[in-house]
């Protein structure tokens, strides 16, 4: 096999195994997806062009990858004092697995919450606080009805996670 041909499937490899996480890195850290494909981009371009001196894939993908946000960042605002600090996060996601945790809560999410109903219901108790009560009132049911759907919403999420091998808080970071 010519040693370009071999280049090209290693390289592909690496774009199907790690693309997903450093698109995923990447759209946290720049918050527009068009800006996240044109990092990308760059950094598998880079990758393709020195795949020859690399040892570690990972690491070096992390590290190009924090290259490339600093310089979106200091071409987007020219003068920033801190900009360090906005690869904090990016940095802890990428080092802990890749694993995007807003694509997992969303295909749970999803998948758990079959209708509008029980979706209302879901965002009103657990991201606005609301009581059982109070989400009755909103949604026209009884409070008995909110409670016990609201724990069959939750232990069908549970499930999922499982099911995706998260069995506590600390597997989606």
């Amino acid at each position: 096999m010519p040693a370009e041909l071999k280049k090209r499937d290693i390289f592909s490899g690496y774009f199907v195994d790690y693309y997903p996480m450093v698109f995923n890195a990447v759209v946290t850290k720049v918050s527009s997806q068009d800006d996240a494909e044109d990092i990308c981009q760059e950094v598998f371009i880079a990758l393709y062009n020195h795949l020859d001196g690399i040892q570690n894939v990972r690491a070096w993908l992390y590290g190009t990858l924090k290259n490339m946000v600093l310089k979106y960042y200091k071409e987007k605002y020219t003068g920033h004092e801190n900009i360090e600090n906005f690869m904090e996060d990016a940095a802890l996601s990428f080092v802990n697995g890749f694993r995007d945790t807003r694509i997992v809560i969303n295909g749970v999410l999803k998948d758990a919450l079959s209708d509008e109903e029980e979706r209302n219901l879901f965002e009103l108790i657990a991201l606005h606080k609301y009581s059982y009560s109070e989400t009755a009132r909103v949604l026209g049911l009884t409070k008995r009805k909110v409670e016990y759907s609201y724990k069959k919403i939750a232990a069908k999420i549970t499930q999922l996670l499982r099911e995706r091998g998260i069995s506590n808080i600390e597997d989606l970071l």
